[in-house]
C-alpha cells in the first residue's frame, strides 16, 4: 500500500512542499522545521471536560445502537400447537361462547393452548401475500401458564421480520397487558400497553374473540388452558 505524501507549507510564500526537501520548490527559502515542531507542540491537549463529553457521546451512541439492535432482532415463542382437529375445536368453543352472548345467558368454555395456536396457524396461512414493504402477519402464537398469557406476533416488511411479545394477566374479569417486548427490547408497564394498542389492528379479523373479551364475567389461566366465562344478559 502506498504511503500518503508528507508535505510542509513554506513560511515565506505559502507553497506546499513534498517531503523530504530542505528548501521551498517555489521561492527557494529554507523550510522552517523547528517552527513546525513548535506549532505541533503547542497544539492544546483535550481537557477533562472535553474527554468526558466525548465519552458521554460515545456511550449514548452505543446505547442507541444497542436499542436498535434489540428492536430489530426477531424473537421466538415456544408454544404447543395442535392439528386441524384442534383448530376446529377452538372455533366450536368460540361459536358456543358467541351463541351464549346472543341468547344473553352465561356459559363457560375451557380452551387449550394447542387449540388456539392451531387456529392461529391456519389464520396466518390464509393471509394474502404482501408485496414491497407492506406489513403482513407471518406468525402468531400464545403460551398459557398459571395466571399469565404470552401473546406473540411476527410482522414481515419486505426482507425484514419484526416481532412483538405481549404479557397479559387476569385482572378481575379482564385480561390486562402488563408488559411487552419489541424484538428483544423490554417495554415494561405503560410502554407495553401503548405498543400493544398499536398492534391490535393486526387481528381485525378476530371479531368474535374481541366480542367475547369485551363481555367476560370471569377468566382463569392455568398451565396450557384458558377458562372463559361470559356474562348473562348482554
Amino acid at each position: 500500500m502506498e504511503q500518503p505524501d508528507l508535505t510542509m507549507r513554506c513560511a515565506k510564500c505559502g507553497a506546499q512542499n513534498r517531503l523530504p526537501t530542505a528548501h521551498c520548490k517555489v521561492c527557494g527559502a529554507k523550510l522552517d522545521f523547528d517552527g513546525a515542531e513548535r506549532q505541533i507542540a503547542e497544539i492544546p491537549k483535550p481537557t477533562v471536560q472535553q474527554k468526558v463529553q466525548v465519552a458521554v457521546k460515545t456511550a449514548v451512541a452505543g446505547v442507541l445502537l444497542l436499542v436498535v439492535l434489540l428492536m430489530i432482532w426477531p424473537a421466538k415463542l415456544a408454544r404447543t400447537t395442535g392439528e386441524e382437529i384442534d383448530a376446529k375445536r377452538y372455533r366450536l368453543k368460540t361459536e358456543l361462547l358467541i351463541d351464549a352472548l346472543n341468547r344473553e345467558t352465561a356459559t363457560t368454555q375451557t380452551i387449550e393452548e394447542k387449540e388456539i395456536n392451531a387456529h392461529l396457524r391456519e389464520l396466518v396461512a390464509m393471509q394474502p401475500a404482501a408485496g414491497g414493504m407492506a406489513a403482513h402477519l407471518t406468525d402468531a402464537g400464545v403460551r398459557l401458564a398459571v395466571r399469565r398469557a404470552t401473546v406473540f406476533v411476527a410482522i414481515g416488511r419486505g426482507p425484514f421480520t419484526f416481532t412483538g411479545t405481549f404479557y397479559a394477566r387476569p385482572k378481575g374479569a379482564r385480561m390486562v397487558v402488563r408488559g411487552a417486548k419489541l424484538g428483544h427490547l423490554p417495554l415494561p408497564g405503560f410502554l407495553g400497553k401503548i405498543y400493544a394498542a398499536t398492534q391490535s389492528g393486526l387481528f381485525q379479523q378476530l371479531n368474535a374473540e374481541a366480542r367475547i373479551l369485551r363481555n367476560l364475567d370471569g377468566v382463569a389461566l392455568d398451565e396450557g388452558t384458558l377458562e372463559l366465562t361470559t356474562k348473562a344478559g348482554n
